[in-house]
């Protein structure tokens, strides 16, 4: 497996999945479907669309493990608008000034997450991989940029998210990772699942094809323990 590290130049922020523009908690990690997203995007601007298209299922069936930052601490931000208000004061005849009528609003608040480095594993199934990689300068929302710090072949994977089950027991922090859907027929060919129209920004077919894994952090896995399948995220117990 490979170990990616991009540093966060500012700060980290990626909306909370049910959260609202306006009251926008933040995940203090990126989704699986982030990577991709930024992976896939990388690729369209380096290689083109219909280069992207060949490499959708690449990309969606790649095993990805992201690590849980043990190190960060959230702040908020206000989200602000002018009010534009010509009514006259309630306490005066007098009209009201510039600065008053135009006086800044709070509408929203967003948090972010002030963390120094997004780190994830992924296998090294995608061509050109290295290239794509170097080129992803965001991760997360639009504010959050990133730079490209190293990648190394690892033997095991550090503090990663894995899908948690009855079996690990109920006195672990859980946490909520999204992927995109992999949905095979009964002969397991045809993907019902997430396709590229889903995900590409100007289809008239985009939508959020997602699914929620519940994780759990696990401390040390050994990349010989990781099965490459289609379905992302299979450890052997």
């Amino acid at each position: 497996m490979l170990k990616v590290t991009y540093k966060v130049k500012s700060l980290f922020s990626l909306k909370k999945y049910k959260d609202s523009h306006l009251l926008a908690r933040s995940y203090e990690h990126p989704m699986l479907s982030t990577i991709r997203g930024a992976i896939l995007a990388s690729v369209i601007e380096r290689s083109g669309k219909q280069k992207a298209e060949d490499l959708f299922y690449k990309i969606k069936n790649a095993q990805i493990f992201i690590q849980h930052p043990d190190k960060f601490h959230k702040t908020q931000q206000k989200i602000t608008m002018l009010t534009n208000n010509s009514m006259r004061s309630k306490d005066t005849d007098k009209v009201q000034t510039f600065d008053d009528v135009n006086a800044l609003t709070t509408v929203g608040i967003r948090e972010f997450v002030n963390v120094k480095h997004l780190v994830f594993y992924i296998d090294e199934s995608i061509p050109n991989l290295f290239a794509y990689l170097y080129n992803i300068d965001r991760i997360g929302n639009s504010e959050s940029h990133v730079s490209l710090v190293s990648i190394e072949k690892v033997r095991e994977m550090e503090h990663v998210l894995v899908e948690w089950d009855s079996s690990k027991g109920y006195d672990v922090e859980l946490f909520e990772l999204y992927d995109w859907v992999t949905n095979l027929d009964a002969k397991g060919k045809k993907d019902k699942g997430t396709k590229f129209e889903n995900v590409y920004i100007f289809s008239d077919k985009l939508k959020n094809v997602n699914r929620k894994r519940i994780c759990y952090v696990e401390e040390v896995v050994p990349c010989d323990d990781v099965v490459i399948t289609r379905t992302p995220m299979q450890i052997v117990a």
